[in-house]
């Protein structure tokens, strides 16, 4: 399943793409989650006789399996083009209806929580188990520990699985922040439900902790010490990412940043 506009509003700095789609595509944003979702996807290429994808049709699946010629079953058609976060959550109950043994999803964590209440709705009513999910990171934010490190990371996952290497499973948390403080520079997550993970520690990530980063005496730790890093060696280059703690840090150290 891939959330066709998942992490469109990153790369024009809207700080998320929930409710910010078309604002997004105005401002120049190319959709990356089926490129994404294909990389994934390459790593099965040598498997693909052993596979067949149950999927949603268009953008939401279909055009990037048959594009790498994987065996197609349509679970699910949208009733049209822009779709929504429900048509994310009836495709997983039409799956699992099918009987899949596990869901791979491309998007971020808005997309996980649609993920996370499909998946825990469809075992409520029908007194089942949890089916395996996977995420491939796609979003713009991914606090949520039900995603691979990286869109291959997810391949080599499924890989394992298929070759009969991988049984265990976890329980991963699903996160999700606050868009709109998030863009007045407050990270604030709450967890919102979780889900049965394939354990794969080499590949698979880690819970993000929201909301740690707003305390002023971790932060403090954090920038002493690598501002003392930055002075040990000061004819180096020192390239600082965006987040509310490296701007904390970028504050201390008296200089500008976006």
């Amino acid at each position: 399943i891939i959330n066709p506009v998942a992490g469109l509003g990153g790369s024009v700095a809207l700080k998320g793409s929930d409710d910010m789609a078309l604002h997004a595509l105005a401002l120049g944003a190319k959709p990356k989650a089926n490129a994404r979702a294909q990389t994934a996807l390459k790593v099965l290429l040598p498997y693909k006789d052993d596979i067949t994808v149950y999927t949603v049709n268009g953008q939401m699946g279909e055009q990037s399996a048959v594009a790498l010629g994987f065996p197609v079953e349509k679970s699910y058609q949208t009733p049209n083009e822009n779709t929504q976060g429900k048509d994310t959550e009836l495709a997983v109950e039409a799956m699992l209806k099918q009987q899949v043994d596990i869901i791979m999803f491309a998007g971020g964590d808005g997309t996980a929580r649609n993920i996370a209440t499909a998946v825990e709705n469809f075992a409520l009513k029908n007194g089942s188990q949890q089916v395996p999910v996977l995420g491939i990171p796609a979003g713009c934010k991914i606090h949520s520990g039900v995603y691979a490190i990286t869109p291959t990371a997810a391949g080599r996952v499924v890989e394992l699985m298929v070759t009969k290497q991988l049984v265990t499973l976890t329980e991963g948390d699903v996160m999700d922040i606050d868009e709109s403080l998030f863009r007045q520079g407050v990270v604030k997550a709450k967890r919102f439900g979780e889900m049965q993970i394939p354990s794969e520690l080499r590949y698979v990530q880690a819970v993000k902790s929201g909301g740690k980063e707003s305390d002023e005496l971790v932060l403090q730790d954090i920038a002493e010490t690598v501002i003392d890093n930055i002075r040990e060696h000061d004819d180096n280059l020192f390239i600082i990412g965006s987040g509310s703690t490296t701007a904390f840090l970028m504050a201390e150290l008296s200089l500008d940043n976006t």
